[in-house]
């Protein structure tokens, strides 16, 4: 019993927690309430000067940042819309652990804006890559994703870009694509579990030299 409750006030403490800054979008450039085409972030510019706080656009490409009054948005008012297949990458590092188990998770989507299937994301932890399909729902917009991974480094890069060059179903010139939001980064689950043994044996070791100090 005791080991139960260790593991999930571990669970707790870390569902939290979220190495990615700004993994929710809603910090980003100023967007008029009748912007309806959304904001084009320009590229290659690095964390200091993104005019998205944590991100850097790092293609030859923009993407689009869009709000929730004129698209479809996952969660919150802002998210992230991918263009132009691989030239369209937006990127963090993230400060992590070596050698330790993560999980990158986050919300993939369509923004509502006709755009032709396929949908995909290319999603990037380290070293670690995996491409992922939007399956289309009728009762829900996104659906959640998630990518595990061992950390080599003190820091790791995440990335995201589309998966296909897609357009619009009624403007072919018209660049759109998946729709990122919500991203997290996170120790794994096993990971947890072992931290939280150690805390609970740690805890049981200072009870038991109490008890020997006292006696």
């Amino acid at each position: 019993m005791a080991s139960v409750t260790g593991a999930s006030t571990v669970d707790l403490i870390f569902s939290e927690y979220n190495a990615v800054l700004n993994g929710d979008f809603e910090e980003g450039p100023w967007m008029f309430r009748n912007a309806s085409l959304g904001v084009l972030l320009p590229t290659n510019l690095d964390e200091e000067t993104s005019s998205l706080p944590g991100w850097t656009v790092d293609s030859n490409r923009a993407v689009r940042f869009i709000d929730s009054y004129h698209f479809t948005v996952p969660q919150g008012k802002r998210a992230i819309e991918l263009l132009s297949g691989k030239e369209g990458i937006i990127s963090q590092m993230v400060e992590t652990k070596p050698n330790k188990q993560y999980s990158l998770t986050f919300s993939l989507g369509h923004a509502g804006d006709l755009c032709k299937q396929p949908l995909a994301v290319m999603a990037y932890a380290g070293d670690q890559a995996q491409s992922i399909h939007y399956t289309p729902n009728a009762n829900a917009s996104f659906q959640s994703a998630n990518l595990n991974f061992t950390a080599k480094a003190e820091r790791t890069r995440v990335a995201f870009c589309s998966v296909y060059y897609n357009t619009r179903s009624d403007d072919q010139s018209s660049l759109c694509g998946p729709v990122v939001d919500d991203v997290r980064v996170a120790l794994s689950r096993s990971s947890r579990n072992r931290l939280g043994g150690f805390g609970l044996m740690s805890a049981l070791g200072l009870g038991m030299f109490a008890l020997f100090l006292v006696s």
